[in-house]
C-alpha cells in the first residue's frame, strides 16, 4: 500500500510542477509577412518615461537604445591626458564628443546611451508586419521563435509580451504543434494557421510597456 502511495505522490507531484513553454516554429503571423523596418510613417524614437529605454524606428531597421550611468574620477580626469571637462561636459569618454557630466564626491558622473541593433540586414530576430499599425518581433531561440507585439497609434508605441500560464495547456486550439521535454519542462512548439493565429493574436499578448514619440 505505500508503495502505492509514493508512487501516486510522485505522479500527481510530476505533473504539479512540470511547466510548458511555448514557442513558434515560425515568425508570427507568417515568414512571408516579413519586413526590413516599420512603415515611414512610425520612424522615429519613442522612450519610456518610467525607464528611459527608447526604441528608435528607422529604414535600416530597430534599435533598442538603453541609458548607463558610469563615472571617473576628478583625481583621474586631472592626471590623464584622455579627459578633459569644460562647462559640465566630459571629453575623452566618446569618440569624437561630450557628455554632460556632474561632479559630485569627487566622480565625474555622466550617462552613456547603449545601441543594440534588433532588427537589421541578416537579423536572427524577424520583424514582421499584420497591419499598419501592428508588427511583431519573432525573438530567435535555438531555431524557434518568441513573439513581442508593437502597436503604433498618434505618437505612441504599446510592447505587449506574449503571455500564458505555464503550468496550463491554453493553445489546443493549434492542430500543427509538437512537443519534447527537456528537464522538468515541456518545451512546445506551434505552427498555427491563419486563423488560429488571429485568436493567440487576441487573446495571448499583454501590455508590458508603453513609449511615447520623442519630438524635440
Amino acid at each position: 500500500m505505500k508503495i502505492v502511495v509514493i508512487f501516486t505522490y510522485l505522479l500527481i507531484s510530476g505533473i504539479a510542477f512540470s511547466q510548458n513553454s511555448y514557442y513558434f516554429s515560425n515568425p508570427l503571423p507568417t515568414e512571408e509577412k516579413k519586413v526590413p523596418s516599420v512603415d515611414k510613417k512610425w520612424f522615429g524614437e519613442y522612450q519610456d518615461e518610467a525607464t528611459s529605454l527608447r526604441y528608435e524606428f528607422t529604414a535600416d531597421g530597430v534599435t533598442i537604445v538603453s541609458s548607463q550611468v558610469s563615472s571617473v574620477s576628478k583625481k583621474m580626469v586631472r592626471e590623464s591626458s584622455k579627459y578633459t571637462v569644460k562647462d559640465d561636459f566630459i571629453f575623452g569618454v566618446v569618440k569624437n564628443d561630450s557628455l554632460p557630466c556632474v561632479l559630485e564626491k569627487g566622480y565625474y558622473f555622466f550617462g552613456i546611451r547603449n545601441h543594440d541593433a534588433v532588427i537589421f540586414e541578416n537579423s536572427t530576430t524577424q520583424l514582421t508586419r499584420i497591419n499598419d499599425r501592428e508588427y511583431m518581433l519573432n525573438y530567435e531561440e535555438n531555431g524557434k521563435f518568441v513573439p513581442s507585439k508593437l502597436v503604433f497609434s498618434r505618437g505612441k508605441l504599446t510592447i505587449s509580451e506574449f503571455d500564458y500560464s505555464p503550468d496550463q495547456r491554453p493553445f489546443d486550439f493549434v492542430e500543427s504543434q509538437s512537443e519534447s521535454k527537456v528537464d522538468a519542462q515541456n518545451i512546445v512548439v506551434l505552427s498555427p494557421s491563419t486563423l488560429e493565429f488571429d485568436q493567440l493574436n487576441s487573446r495571448f499578448f499583454k501590455q508590458k510597456s508603453s513609449f511615447s514619440l520623442i519630438t524635440e
